[in-house]
């Protein structure tokens, strides 16, 4: 298994705890360069990622990192682009994420941000 596939599996094991439930918004991670999963994944703004590693992820997806800052409690939120939803909201600075479900599925993936971010990140988010 590649080593990007393998930190993506565990990645996404270690989102199902509690301690930050995606149902409910979280505060994002600012990107760091050394925490993509693919060298030539872009920056969306200073919060979100898009890989486009249709190979390893089978979609294009956006990601974004949440939750502790403890070494190894932190959380990825990883999801297919067409599931981002943007809204412009000043009071979110540092942006928010909110998985919304129905039904045991992800429906959409609210992301709450400033317009100043929103301009930065826009390009990386479906057209409606």
């Amino acid at each position: 298994m590649k080593p990007a596939m393998y930190m993506l599996l565990v990645c996404l094991a270690a989102a199902q705890t509690n301690d930050y439930p995606r149902e409910r918004e979280n505060a994002l991670h600012p990107t760091n360069p050394a925490k993509r999963l693919f060298q030539d994944d872009t920056a969306c703004g200073g919060y979100l990622w898009k890989s486009e590693h249709k190979a390893e992820l089978h979609m294009v997806a956006l990601y974004y990192f949440f939750g502790s800052t403890d070494y190894g409690k932190g959380k990825m939120g990883l999801y297919p682009q067409s599931l981002y939803r943007a809204v412009v909201n000043e009071q979110r600075d540092p942006p928010t994420a909110q998985v919304v479900m129905e039904g045991g599925t992800v429906k959409a993936v609210q992301i709450q941000m400033t317009g100043k971010e929103y301009q930065a990140a826009g390009q990386c988010f479906p057209a409606k």
